[in-house]
């Protein structure tokens, strides 16, 4: 007993240590870019194009904001139907448990790949060999192929934890393989997915490297079109940044994606609690 003391009371103090680490960097970050950029946030930031020589010293980030939504809606376009419908082919229709795994396996090697070697495919694929040129549609594409492999292996295993014994009792009523994924098995899984989408987005959401290949422009005035390319917020910090054109308006839209991404996570919490009440 007395060896143990010394042990646990290091175990414990490094169990601490860690815990309070990992909470007050993300605190801490967060706190630098209010201090930061808090100055520069107004509502004409918000609702007013860039501005001034060069275009970003003054003026707004709309078109930035505009461009990301728009982008995230295209991909999720494409990864919503794949990634729940590949998810539920490995939980409900794979003939074989290798086979499952290989795919699980490869899936999960998808989702490890840097976001720049999308960026890099989708330049080749999209932007040069389909001929789509620097557009919404083929950043859009990248996204979508960012989030699949998060939305599929989430959505597998939200099908995967729901009991056996729904199936049992669903299918013994007589009822077909359909209503049993309809009416049972998504409400089921519903909630997890809801999660799966959120960690999906919030990782599309910020990658600067898939768009900058195939969609993004420095600067771009006017409307939304699949076949024109688009501000967005990632990248546009990118150029504030990397060309030192401001800042100021650089920590105001890093902490304007930060607050962006919360209010999206906080939304889809609360949406995931009532999908789990009712």
């Amino acid at each position: 007993m007395t060896r143990r003391r010394p042990l646990d009371f290091l175990f414990r103090g490094l169990v601490w240590a860690a815990g309070i680490i990992g909470m007050a960097l993300p605190m801490w970050i967060v706190g630098f870019l209010v201090i930061r950029g808090a100055g520069k946030l107004s509502w004409s930031f918000l609702v007013d194009h860039p501005r001034g020589y060069p275009p970003g010293t003054e003026g707004g980030i709309l078109p930035a904001m505009l461009g990301s939504a728009a982008l995230i809606l295209v991909g999720l376009v494409i990864a919503v139907p794949l990634g729940v419908g590949g998810g539920l082919y490995l939980a409900e229709f794979c003939p074989s448990k290798r086979l499952q795994s290989y795919a699980r396996a490869g899936v999960e090697a998808l989702a490890g790949v840097p976001s720049i070697l999308y960026g890099l495919f989708g330049y080749a694929c999209f932007v040069v060999f389909l001929r789509m040129g620097i557009s919404l549609l083929a950043g859009g594409l990248v996204l979508g192929l960012v989030m699949l492999p998060i939305l599929l292996i989430t959505s597998q295993e939200a099908f995967a934890a729901v009991a056996a014994q729904f199936r049992e009792a669903t299918l013994s009523l007589g009822t077909d393989r359909a209503s049993w994924i309809f009416w049972v098995l998504l409400p089921k899984a519903r909630a997890r997915i809801l999660s799966g989408l959120v960690l999906a987005v919030g990782h599309a959401v910020g990658s600067a490297a898939p768009v900058l290949f195939t969609a993004s422009v420095y600067f771009r005035k006017g409307g939304l079109h699949l076949d024109q390319p688009v501000m967005t917020l990632p990248t546009h910090l990118y150029f504030l940044v990397s060309e030192a054109i401001s800042f100021d308006h650089a920590f105001a839209t890093a902490l304007v994606l930060v607050i962006g991404l919360s209010i999206f996570n906080g939304a889809a919490m609360v949406l995931r609690h009532q999908m789990r009440d009712s």
